[in-house]
């Protein structure tokens, strides 16, 4: 025993001495020896011809690798008995060593397999996405638990397969997904978005990637691949396309807002110039006046397009703010229909409130029609305004001052919480894609903010909606509209004016109404031809010109002759309601259509700060 303990590749032992003393301790080495090896054992029998006895034939059975040699034997047969029992040993030991090898490549492969599916399933996990691995031929699927979560399951479901994954498609997508399976299995590829109805009650756009699997002779066994909720990305493409949409709008409403205004300052002119000849006629006062009424309306209208398609420059100012709300009643209950009740309650003496009046406008509309929406049967909107005083804990963030906080009330159906926690969010809208663009109180929140103030909403469902505007208070008086009915400024003996414009009948109308007022005007269609009149020795007050022109734009005409020298007064006029940045800022604008009170007062003001000791009066180009 102390030999086979130690570590020996053989063992030559007679058969008497086996059968000689304790065995237990060798059967228990030989059953205790691992699993690669088994010791060879070379006994030498004793000769008898006589069978064994069936002690003898069970402890050689107990030693497992016997090599039985019969006595009297030859010596080579003995050496090479042994010498066989050690090879067979050293294979063991090779066997051995190869099994150990092959065992830590299985270990380190296992390693790396499984470092790498936590690499897939962290990488799938970070990507929102579930894994899938489908048995084509017995239609069952392996899944991920983020794949069923995707389709509404709180837990992975016992059984999923093709035909459970198309009772989920939408109907209207399903032909289409199913062909697509179908095409898979010949392209080895499967790449498709749907839409699916998920158990939890949802209905969510998905992705699915996967790549078919073959065998020997290319018939389709399994589909393995990736499904992503995309709906956020589905819903962000519809608002991307919508917001296109709307600057494509955006701009061809202020292309036609432009011409418009064109083509209504001769209309408001030439009625203008009609109204003074004939203001002893009672009967043409009264339709000139109804006409100019609705040009009026129609500029108006303009004004709101131009401050739709953003071409506005919009400026805060003191504003009446009650004067303001008075003023667009009549257009909110139009707007509204019959079905809404629209109360006004706006105190008498209301302080003026820093913000732009366009914009304020077009906020108040945005919330009038926002209120309509909520209230498809019917209710009551109520606007209303006062002044309060806050300090610096208010819980609105607000500089502690006076502000005007205006109330837009209704009773429609309400939100819940969480769209009242989105309600602001840019593009979030509840009216369904092609409804709304979701930016009416975005743009509200974005007025208020602005201007130095702040919106609360408050909300529930049944219980409608309500929604502050907080504005600065000034203690500015707050701007005076022209009197379009007063007379007009006449102008100073001798005044001249250059009138730069390349619409004829701009041009002509505008002319028409300087003359009236009694200015000498000269009249030119581009910049150029009013650069070279000057010049050419022409000698004027002031010049009245168009903003937008061909070739040369007013504003370039002004800095042409500022870099002359030339600081002649200009006044620029047009069609949108504001000039753009490369107009130097001390450069009066006048907005298309204009009244003839609203140019002679204009006009006036540039030939008093022209004829001031400090002005450089009538200048003469020189080249």
């Amino acid at each position: 025993m102390a030999g086979l303990v130690t570590g020996a590749a053989a063992a030559l032992v007679t058969e008497e001495a086996l059968g000689a003393g304790d065995r237990t301790g060798l059967i228990e080495w030989v059953r205790s020896q691992p699993k690669w090896s088994d010791l060879p054992f070379v006994v030498l029998a004793n000769g008898d011809k006589a069978p064994r006895r069936p002690l003898a034939a069970e402890i050689l059975d107990s030693l497992g690798n016997v090599v039985l040699l019969e006595r009297p034997l030859h010596a080579d047969a003995m050496v090479g008995a042994l010498r066989s029992a050690l090879k067979a040993r050293r294979r063991q030991y090779e066997v051995r060593a190869f099994a150990d090898t092959l065992e830590q490549s299985v270990a380190e492969r296992t390693h790396q397999l499984e470092a790498a599916r936590e690499r897939l399933e962290f990488a799938l996990d970070a990507s929102d996405m579930g894994s899938w691995d489908l048995d084509l031929l017995r239609d069952t699927s392996r899944r991920s638990l983020r794949h069923d979560e995707i389709f509404g399951y709180t837990e992975l479901q016992p059984h999923w397969g093709r035909e459970l994954f198309l009772r989920h498609v939408v109907a209207d997508d399903r032909d289409a997904v199913a062909a697509a399976f179908d095409a898979a299995a010949a392209s080895g590829t499967l790449d498709i978005e749907c839409r699916i109805d998920a158990a939890d009650g949802a209905r969510r756009w998905i992705s699915a990637k996967g790549r078919v699997h073959y065998d020997g002779r290319r018939r389709p066994l399994r589909m393995t691949g990736v499904v992503a909720d995309i709906t956020a990305r589905k819903d962000m493409d519809a608002q991307l396309a919508q917001a296109a949409k709307m600057e494509t709008i955006g701009q061809l409403t202020g292309g036609v807002a432009h011409d418009f205004n064109n083509l209504l300052t001769p209309i408001v002119g030439s009625l203008d110039l009609l109204r003074r000849r004939l203001a002893d006629d009672p009967k043409a006062d009264r339709l000139i006046g109804g006409a100019l009424q609705a040009a009026e309306r129609a500029a108006t209208l303009t004004q709101r397009l131009l401050a739709f398609a953003r071409r506005q420059t919009l400026e805060p100012r003191p504003v009446d703010t009650g004067a303001l709300i008075d003023g667009m009643v009549e257009l909110v209950r139009r707007s509204l229909g019959p079905t809404i009740e629209v109360v006004v309650d706006v105190p008498r003496h209301l302080s003026a409130a820093q913000v732009d009046p366009n914009q304020l406008e077009l906020a108040l509309l945005n919330l009038a029609v926002n209120a309509r929406d909520a209230m498809p049967a019917g209710g009551k909107l109520t606007i209303a305004a006062g002044t309060t005083t806050v300090d610096h804990r208010n819980t609105l963030g607000l500089n502690a001052g006076a502000y005007v906080r205006i109330v837009v009330a209704d009773t429609g159906t309400g939100m819940d919480a969480a769209t009242l926690a989105r309600a602001i969010e840019p593009f979030f809208s509840t009216k369904g894609i092609g409804k709304g663009t979701g930016l009416g109180l975005s743009m509200v929140h974005g007025l208020a903010a602005q201007s130095g103030g702040a919106l609360r909403l408050s909300s529930e469902p049944g219980k409608g909606t309500t929604i502050e505007v907080w504005l600065p208070a000034t203690d500015k008086n707050s701007s005076a509209a022209v009197r379009t009915d007063a007379e007009p400024i006449a102008a100073r003996r001798g005044t001249a004016v250059l009138l730069v414009d390349d619409e004829e009948l701009v041009r002509a109308a505008t002319g028409d109404m300087l003359r009236d007022l009694g200015y000498s005007v000269v009249e030119v269609a581009s910049g150029a031809q009013a650069l070279s009149a000057l010049r050419g020795g022409l000698e004027v007050d002031i010049i009245v010109s168009d903003y937008l022109m061909p070739a040369m734009s007013g504003a370039a005409l002004v800095k042409e002759l500022r870099s002359t020298g030339n600081r002649l007064p200009v006044l620029i006029v047009t069609g949108y309601a504001n000039a753009g940045e490369d107009l130097p800022c001390d450069i009066p604008r006048l907005a298309k259509p204009f009244r003839q009170a609203d140019l002679a007062a204009r006009v006036a003001e540039l030939v008093e700060v022209a004829r001031k000791p400090q002005g450089h009066g009538r200048l003469r180009a020189v080249n």
